[in-house]
């Protein structure tokens, strides 16, 4: 039965939330119910004052998540084509409201929806052998809501490219545009999230929190308000002393 799967693995440091969408018989596609499903998820996770990030996946080895459910969008009509992308901005801004930052695990599709979903995320780690598509100008239909972060991310010239073309773009393009972080082989895939979470989880929990809060707050605010949110973001960060005690440590290493 196609589901999302939260895993929550407890450290010293703090919790991970490690995310999977399973429904690999079907490559991973969102049906409405696990669009509503991965929404729940990551606003019930939002909740977790001792969570210190997330790593979202889709199951198996083929895809991370290969669009929407064609199957169930072909019968779509115009009110039902609207609860379903509105229920899919709604899932992607729990995934960018999460407090802590997400690490997307691409491996292997990553198409339409799935894209979405991927860039709403803070970070896209990918195998080598994943593709990325916004396919539906193929189905005569507009590549939308999160597909907005994609001049973010890569470009007005290259999001025009991809939008308009509607076909893949390979791994290593994807990471040459900034549309993915990082690509290794595909056996490797897990040694090099597993690095990252541990990279993150070796940083001040209060700083990360912090730093997701103004990335999300430069998204919108002027270069001049953005500068200026920082004073506030940082000078709460030393309330608890934290920061001085981590300095001292770093200094007083042999």
């Amino acid at each position: 039965m196609a589901r999302i799967a939260v895993e929550i693995e407890t450290r010293p440091e703090g919790r991970i939330a490690w995310v999977t969408l399973e429904n690999a018989e079907k490559a991973n596609c969102l049906t409405s119910e696990l669009v509503a499903e991965l929404g729940t998820a990551f606003r019930d996770l939002a909740r977790d004052q001792d969570l210190r990030l997330a790593v979202l996946t889709g199951e198996g080895p083929r895809s991370f998540i290969a669009g929407a459910n064609l199957q169930e969008l072909r019968h779509f009509d115009e009110d039902a084509a609207r609860t379903y992308i509105t229920s899919l901005t709604a899932a992607n801004r729990a995934i960018r409201d999460l407090p802590v930052p997400v690490i997307a695990r691409v491996n292997g599709a990553c198409m339409g929806a799935g894209l979405e979903v991927a860039v709403s995320c803070d970070i896209r780690i990918a195998s080598d052998n994943a593709r990325f598509a916004m396919p539906e100008v193929l189905f005569d239909l507009p590549s939308v809501v999160e597909a907005a972060l994609l001049p973010r991310l890569i470009g007005w010239g290259r999001t025009n490219w991809f939008l308009y073309r509607g076909d893949a773009i390979d791994a290593a393009t994807a990471l040459n545009w900034g549309m993915v972080e990082q690509v290794v082989p595909a056996a490797e895939l897990d040694k090099a999230v597993a690095e990252t979470v541990d990279i993150f989880m070796g940083n001040g929990p209060v700083g990360m929190r912090q730093q997701k809060k103004l990335m999300r707050d430069w998204e919108h605010l002027s270069l001049e308000d953005g500068i200026h949110a920082g004073i506030e973001s940082l000078s709460s960060a030393f309330r608890d002393g934290t920061p001085g005690a981590r300095m001292s440590k770093f200094l007083d290493r042999d």
